[in-house]
């Protein structure tokens, strides 16, 4: 059995993906979060100067969707088949597509600014892609297939990034609360450190 070890900053961000894929998964694996110094230390180091990285059996794997996918398939969360890992591959990217506007206004150091971008975010960013994740979930319980895929995963880690008043529909909403029952995923969040992002 592989020896995993995944290597981050104590937060959620870009890890957080693979984090649930190992805990529904069940498979185990080493969370070393990086702290301040560690990170200039660590960084040269790194395939592509960057966290996350994944380890298996010693070998590094950057960029956080190539190790959720990397993960996805080893724990036969992808897909049942080839047209279903399509269609999950197209929810993860469409999922990832909200991390650079809510990067822009979480990290923004002017406030006026700030509060722009915020305001940008909560009318037109998010609306449009609600709609969209809305219309892409329809009436099934998950986003692929009849059971749980990397894809629902990618979606509730982005759910966590937005405060839960505003997923505006219905199927949104259940899809949320179906995700973050399943048992694994529930023992995962309840020991979970408590990170700002």
């Amino acid at each position: 059995m592989p020896s995993y070890k995944l290597t981050y900053f104590d937060g959620r961000g870009r890890a957080e993906l693979t984090r649930l894929l190992f805990a529904q998964s069940g498979k185990a694996f080493e969370d070393v979060r990086v702290q301040g110094e560690e990170w200039s230390k660590l960084k040269p180091n790194t395939p592509w100067g960057s966290l996350p990285i994944l380890e298996v059996d010693g070998k590094k794997l950057g960029q956080s969707i190539a190790m959720a996918r990397y993960v996805a398939k080893a724990a036969n969360l992808a897909g049942k088949d080839e047209w279903e890992q399509a269609i999950a591959d197209s929810i993860v990217d469409a999922a990832v597509d909200l991390f650079p506007p809510i990067g822009k206004y979480k990290f923004e150091s002017d406030e006026t600014k700030k509060a722009e971008l915020k305001k940008n975010f909560d009318e037109k960013t998010l609306p449009a892609y609600l709609q969209n994740m809305s219309k892409q979930l329809g009436k099934n319980k998950y986003f692929v297939g009849d059971s749980v895929t990397w894809a629902d995963l990618a979606v509730f880690s982005m759910w966590e990034m937005i405060p839960e008043n505003d997923l505006c529909h219905d199927n949104l909403k259940e899809h949320r609360s179906r995700i973050e029952k399943l048992p694994k995923i529930a023992a995962y969040l309840a020991k979970r450190p408590k990170t700002d992002f």
